[in-house]
């Protein structure tokens, strides 16, 4: 097939710093049949698109054999810097997945070795997702779950019992209750997964400490949702935070790895004092020839590569009584809301409480070859690196200011004021006279994370929609 690689003109305005929309990020590229096998005429599309977009192009191998399965072929072409450009098999079930639509109960969890030296392995539910089937079944953040299908969790056995979620399955478990201090048995629940469609805005509080009033948020990816639902949700919420006044603000994205770029610029935008459309966000600099062809297109031009505010009316930043906003952070803190933290940091105080953050300060967009019969796969390459309006970027994460981690035994309901992470940002506020002791026990080690297969996870899903082809 004559490969033809697409030209940036018309790029729609809507985006995915990996985070979840129908308006995910993605570059058609497409193209007429090649001689050859269907391995050779999918892989020469993946090596084209790689060698046009890829951010690290002057790295890419002299073109290897192509009569290989495709995802060894796109590993073949990564540059070594590279920890999160990833290829998948089903492109329309990837956007789904990235818009926050899968087959699911309802809830994310770690798995932990129950005790040091047992291969038992326990499931601690993270978090409940608002009507989903668990939370119609009662299920908590904080339950224990150590038996699927009336077997016990290991370290051998937990991967081939988490592939029996897809269908209907029975879970054993107990839940700490916090008056006796000890676990009581639940018993058995059965769940049916269904296709659920998640909302990111997982909680939302106001807290009044003495005619002080603190707002609260638990953002759990970014995403503008399908016509902008959710952004248009996360302005409804900063209206009731700014109508409330409140006089400081926690933002929790422990649990947020990645999402839209479109959903950073709108939240930057309602916490920045005085932001304007006049000055920038954050700035993208991509590989030599991609800018070129930005720089030389009187359509984009610089104006493209930087990102600046939204002049929102339902800014709180005015109100902020010392100008700092409070950011809970977990190890699986990425991506967008790692350039969220990053983009305020020249404009206001950041006090970071949790753990060190991935350290992603790139961004990917989703390639797939709409016109192809044979070709199914999508392409998620990393093309852009990030910086503030300072110029810095943060390769190594950020360093809490307040070190915790949320990985005890017990896990007391988010939104409650004795909640380790939160009750440290209400300590540093100075609304709570001190934190909150961490839970009894050491941390707990742990095995596994839902949070790393989300599709979002770790990614930045940019503003370039859609790039049209010569």
């Amino acid at each position: 097939m004559s490969l033809k690689i697409p030209v940036m003109k018309n790029i729609l305005k809507s985006i995915f710093i990996l985070s979840v929309s129908s308006l995910t990020l993605l570059f058609s590229c497409g193209g007429k049949e090649d001689p050859g096998t269907e391995l050779d005429q999918i892989n020469n599309w993946i090596y084209a698109n790689m060698d046009f977009y890829y951010f690290w192009t002057d790295e890419i191998p002299s073109k290897p054999e192509t009569n290989v399965d495709p995802e060894d072929f796109f590993e073949s072409l990564l540059s070594s810097k590279d920890r999160f450009s990833f290829i998948y098999d089903d492109y329309e079930e990837l956007i789904n997945l990235l818009n926050g639509v899968s087959l699911e109960s309802g809830f994310e969890f770690k798995l932990y070795l129950e005790e040091a030296g047992s291969s038992n392995v326990i499931m601690q539910l993270s978090y409940i997702k608002t009507e989903s089937p668990a939370d119609q079944l009662g299920m908590k953040r904080g339950d224990i779950i150590y038996q699927i299908n009336g077997t016990q969790l290991t370290t051998e056995n937990y991967q081939s019992l988490l592939s029996s979620l897809n269908s209907t399955y029975n879970l054993t478990y107990r839940r700490f209750n916090f008056e006796t201090e000890e676990f009581d048995d639940q018993g058995s629940v059965s769940l049916t997964p269904v296709v659920f469609s998640e909302n990111p805005f997982l909680l939302d509080s106001i807290y009044d400490f003495d005619g002080k009033k603190v707002g609260y948020l638990v953002y759990t990816f970014f995403s503008p949702g399908s016509n902008f639902i959710y952004d248009e949700q996360m302005d409804a919420i900063f209206s009731k935070f700014k109508s409330a006044g409140i006089q400081d603000f926690v933002l929790d994205l422990r649990f947020n790895s990645g999402g839209s770029e479109t959903s950073v610029r709108n939240l930057t935008s309602l916490m920045v004092k005085n932001a304007t459309s006049s000055d920038l966000v954050f700035k993208k600099t991509y590989n030599e020839q991609v800018e070129d062809v930005i720089l030389d297109d009187p359509d984009l031009g610089e104006d493209f590569l930087n990102v600046h505010f939204l002049d929102k009316s339902e800014n709180i930043g005015a109100q902020l009584s010392t100008g700092t906003v409070y950011v809970l952070t977990s190890s699986r803190s990425a991506s967008a809301s790692e350039v969220t933290i990053n983009s305020l940091k020249p404009f206001m105080d950041v006090y970071v409480v949790g753990d060190t953050t991935v350290g992603k300060d790139v961004g990917s967009i989703t390639i797939n070859d709409e016109d192809s019969d044979i070709n199914d796969w999508a392409i998620q390459p990393i093309v852009v690196k990030l910086v503030n309006n300072a110029g810095q970027d943060y390769p190594n994460g950020f360093y809490p200011d307040l070190v915790l981690e949320d990985n005890y035994l017990i896990l007391r309901p988010l939104g409650d004021i004795e909640e380790p992470l939160l009750s440290g940002a209400l300590a540093a506020i100075g609304v709570l006279t001190a934190r909150v002791d961490i839970p009894k026990g050491e941390p707990i080690r742990q095995v596994y994370s839902s949070l790393d297969k989300k599709p979002w996870s770790g990614k930045f899903l940019l503003e370039e929609n859609q790039i049209l082809q010569e």
